[in-house]
């Protein structure tokens, strides 16, 4: 399952690519397991199932594409004149960026070596006597029999034209050779192209703006043939088509289209090759997109991502979260990174533990640097053991965890998953409470627990008690992630706080009527200093206020009444007044 349009550049690229967003199973490949979900601050373990390797790279905190991006703004380094569409290809020199001007007609190239976040050298290889047709729109490199091309769609109406410019052995080649293929396919503004080989035969496919319809280029076993064209028509309602975008899932092909005018995205279904007669159809969500002109897909460890670059400065995301050919979920990122007037956006690189793309802004001539960098949520960030240490996360999220194998060399392979580190259950018992004697207390854990274990080994939401003591609970979520919490039930059993033993008859004694029911219970009462004043049974006539047959002083004194039923003591104090 890959990104087409990786596939044409050259083979040491499609190997770089494959590694990065194709799901790699089995023991002679890449791979690990772990747990899809696991709870706050839990141990992760991973077990390696992969092959034997030189070298282990591990990081267990990459990039994630179901963030927001970072980014930051290439200014123009005077080279760029109204950017339009933008391609990336990395060979063994570096990375190399390629953008069509409208302003001027031209072609510029920046060079990055071998780090995206560096500043680019710049260089503008002009228009090659007027070849690059006016209004330039989209550009794909790639490379056939060691030979690189550059390939640009434009124009208007009549003007509208392909163009081939040859690059020789070299991408740095200042002097490359240019070659108006002419209006292929019945082009009308064409915007953007892509370009494929499939079965060692070449491809191209371009959607034109003024008529709603896409054409398709014929090249034969090789590059340097002129290619024949054919318009299909507008399939799948097209409504000023702007950006397309190629992709292979299951067999099948499939082509993503940005209508700028329906504010939709068309995807057309071509079965088992790219140049079978597609079926198409509308999907996407106007409330997100707003004169979208172009977009791209990637495949990141197991999930699908789309991202579409809006007129209005925004981008949004797809999430296909329930395969290609359904729905996917849209989620607006927002204005990001100083974009102005985007047109076009770059494939997505991943590069270490952090993801690129870049977006060409029509109104200021700029580039916009996107990138997905990595986290510092995990005890440990990187891992070069073939068996990892135990990891925790201290945040709750969605994390990636990837592997390269040999990395930097040709038996490079990379195997990425994708974790839910979940949050534990927030719930509350409620404030400690008192209850009269014989009153039964309902206590509620709440619902939407899938487990409830109670200390009275009940495992029900709701517990009925009525004696006193600490009740605690843990509950569960869906992922087996606890919390616990725990409730003091007091029984009020009708202590007085206070005597008069005058022999007036009115609170002569201290009398304890839940005593009567309890005849084991211990009582003791204390003076002030702790001294033992009296020790008896609950079966004993309640206290006269009388220590060794005296009659105590006017005091304060406490008591400790154990029931002897394995609650908490109760605890306490009686005044003594004559």
């Amino acid at each position: 399952m890959f990104h087409p349009k990786y596939t044409i550049k050259n083979i040491a690229y499609l190997v770089f690519v494959l590694i990065l967003i194709t799901t790699l199973k089995g023991h002679s490949q890449a791979s690990f397991e772990v747990m899809d979900t696991i709870c706050n601050n839990d141990s992760v373990t991973i077990t390696n199932t992969s092959r034997i390797a030189n070298t282990y790279n591990w990081n267990f905190c990459s990039g994630n594409l179901t963030y927001a991006p970072e980014g930051d703004n290439i200014q123009n380094q005077g080279n760029l004149y109204g950017p339009a569409f933008i391609d990336i290809v990395k060979n063994t020199e570096g990375y190399y960026a390629f953008i069509t001007n409208q302003t001027n007609n031209t072609l510029t190239r920046y060079f990055f070596g071998n780090n995206l976040l560096s500043v680019p050298v710049s260089y503008n290889l002009g228009n090659f006597e007027g070849i690059i047709p006016p209004y330039a729109q989209g550009i794909q490199i790639v490379q056939d029999n060691d030979i690189w091309y550059a390939f640009i769609v434009g124009g208007q109406n009549a003007d509208s034209r392909l163009v081939r410019i040859n690059f020789g052995s070299s991408l740095n080649n200042n002097d490359p050779t240019p070659l108006n293929l002419g209006n292929i396919g019945e082009l009308n503004s064409p915007v953007d192209l892509f370009m494929f080989n499939e079965n060692s035969n070449w491809y191209g496919y371009t959607v034109n703006s003024d008529d709603n319809t896409i054409s398709r280029f014929n090249f034969g076993s090789s590059l340097t043939n002129r290619p024949n064209g054919l318009n299909l028509g507008n399939i799948g309602n097209l409504d000023k088509p702007c950006g397309i975008l190629p992709w292979h899932e299951n067999n099948n092909w499939y082509l993503f289209i940005s209508n700028s005018n329906s504010n939709r995205i068309t995807r057309l279904d071509l079965g088992n090759s790219l140049f079978n007669d597609p079926s198409g159809e509308n999907i996407g969500n106007p409330e997100y997109l707003y004169q979208p002109s172009d977009l791209t897909l990637i495949k990141d460890c197991e999930m699908i991502f789309g991202f579409v670059i809006n007129s209005n400065n925004s981008i949004v995301r797809l999430d296909f979260n329930d395969g290609i050919t359904e729905e996917p979920a849209f989620t607006s990122l927002g204005e990001t990174s100083n974009l102005f007037g985007p047109i076009g956006i770059s494939d997505i690189f991943r590069v270490g533990d952090t993801l690129y793309t870049f977006v060409s802004n029509n109104e200021n001539s700029t580039i916009t640097r996107l990138f997905f960098t990595g986290c510092n949520n995990s005890s440990l960030i990187h891992s070069t053991d073939r068996s990892p240490p135990v990891i925790i996360y201290d945040s709750p999220g969605i994390y990636n965890i990837s592997l390269a194998l040999d990395e930097g060399t040709a038996n490079q392979e990379y195997f990425c998953k994708n974790i839910v580190i979940s949050e534990n259950p927030e719930f509350t018992l409620g404030n400690d409470t008192t209850i009269p004697v014989g009153e039964i207390l309902s206590i509620n854990a709440g619902q939407g627990y899938s487990g409830y274990f109670w200390s009275t080994g009940d495992t029900s939401q709701i517990i009925e008690v009525n004696s006193s003591g600490i009740y605690s609970i843990t509950v569960t979520n869906e992922y087996g992630c606890p919390s616990s919490d725990e409730i003091e039930v007091t029984v009020d059993v009708g202590i007085p706080n206070f005597i008069t033993p005058n022999s007036d008859g009115y609170n002569d004694t201290w009398e304890i009527p839940v005593l009567r029911d309890t005849p084991d219970a211990d009582i003791k009462i204390y003076d002030r200093f702790g001294k033992l004043i009296i020790s008896y049974k609950g079966s004993d006539q309640g206290w006269d206020g009388k220590e060794n047959g005296k009659s105590v002083r006017p005091d304060t004194y406490w008591y400790i009444i154990d029931l002897k039923d394995g609650t908490k003591p109760l605890k306490g104090n009686i005044a003594v007044k004559y």
